[in-house]
């Protein structure tokens, strides 16, 4: 029998989607398959592209679902006091590790409750489907032996609509599209190769594949403002964070421009041709490049920088209502650490003490000690927190997919 929390979560979540279904449909233009599980309890997975993508899921969805969340959207007591007694959160630290998410998870599964993640851990920054961990199928397998269902769902349209860089939202089509249900007895029959296969492949979207099959407008304003905080290397002179944004042109020091269309495409917008037409597209070319210079990095003196940024604020995150200010100054990657320097101290992390790295949002890098210390850092100006991603991985000796 369903606890007595878990049936006022249920009624919760009935007057949740009743009430955001007009404004999905609506007010946001968002059209979708509904799903109607066969099998319960159930894992449900989809892409993350948008801020909205609890509601985009949980519309479609007609039963309740526990919620995987970040941490980071739940600092404000009042919201976090709400939203935590009216539905059901599983919080996930970001830069952390998972054990304590995944535990919850199977625990709200054995009770008979059904839960909602994304894989991939974070809305998409450059309009495809981001990497997707190997341990998603030995987690989906495992929640199958607990007599859990997968059902895999896409949206589609949300990052142009909501780019995780824009500084404005914009109007235009998303829709919902309802991929594949797989029993307990489907899942225990496949290795976990099997299942991330599955996984991968269900939760697939490009976003400019789509925009070249069925090309759709997303009007709005300043269109590519904060578009540096994705794209952080010009491809004509290969200069790491010299990219700005203004209205709808992405420029470089060097003169190099491109426009950002309502299709969500570039076209040249100087006197220089288009070298690359879409974000995705520039996106891989700037990780491939990067990673090519990697052993320079490596032969990089101690005490030389890979990059930086000025302008920078370190946090120290304790528990979900704790944020202390560190100071505000210099962020620097180096070949062996991570150094923020401001007016009145150095603080040093080196890469053997970090237990995690992830980003946020636009621009916030978040990390774990392996002493249990959590860390943030913001920017005062727009910045890319991807690029310290990237090269934190590539100078740990990892991939970045």
């Amino acid at each position: 029998m369903a606890s007595l929390r878990l049936l006022w979560y249920r009624f919760c979540f009935f007057l949740a989607r009743t009430a955001a279904t007009p404004f999905v449909r609506f007010k946001i233009n968002y059209t979708y398959d509904k799903v109607y599980a066969k099998h319960q309890p159930y894992l449900a997975l989809s892409n993350h592209t948008t801020l909205w993508d609890y509601l985009l899921v949980g519309v479609p969805f007609r039963r309740q679902m526990y919620y995987v969340a970040g941490e980071h959207l739940f600092r404000n007591k009042i919201l976090r006091t709400v939203v935590m007694n009216c539905a059901g959160l599983i919080i996930r630290k970001k830069g952390a590790p998972a054990d304590d998410m995944i535990a919850e998870m199977k625990q709200v599964l054995k009770s008979g409750a059904n839960v909602w993640m994304s894989p991939e851990g974070a809305r998409s920054i450059n309009g495809e489907s981001a990497f997707i961990s190997p341990a998603t199928g030995k987690l989906v397998k495992e929640c199958a032996e607990l007599g859990a269902g997968l059902i895999t769902y896409r949206i589609h349209g949300g990052y142009l609509r909501r780019p995780r860089w824009g500084k404005h939202q914009r109007k235009g089509r998303m829709w919902g599209e309802f991929v594949a249900e797989y029993s307990p007895e489907e899942l225990m029959a496949k290795s976990v190769d099997e299942i991330n296969e599955i996984i991968n492949r269900d939760m697939y979207v490009n976003t400019f594949d789509d925009q070249k099959k069925n090309p759709t407008p997303y009007t709005g304003e300043a269109l590519a403002e904060n578009l540096e905080t994705t794209l952080y290397v010009c491809p004509k002179c290969r200069t790491v964070g010299k990219l700005h944004s203004k209205d709808d042109i992405l420029s470089c020091e060097c003169g190099y421009k491109v426009r950002f269309t309502e299709y969500g495409l570039f076209e040249a917008a100087g006197e220089d041709e288009l070298l690359i037409d879409n974000i995705a597209s520039w996106d891989h070319w700037q990780r491939d490049y990067l990673k090519s210079r990697l052993p320079e990095f490596l032969e990089y003196p101690a005490d030389k920088p890979v990059e930086f940024d000025d302008n920078q604020i370190l946090k120290r995150i304790g528990a979900l209502k704790s944020v202390d200010v560190l100071g505000e100054g210099r962020f620097a990657i180096y070949k062996d650490r991570l150094e923020f320097v401001s007016a009145n101290e150095t603080f040093t992390f080196p890469f053997s003490e970090i237990a995690g790295f992830a980003f946020s949002l636009q621009m916030k890098i978040l990390f774990s000690m392996k002493d249990g210390t959590y860390y943030e850092v913001d920017s005062k100006i727009p910045r890319s927190a991807v690029k310290y991603m990237v090269l934190y991985r590539f100078l740990i000796g990892k991939e970045y997919y």
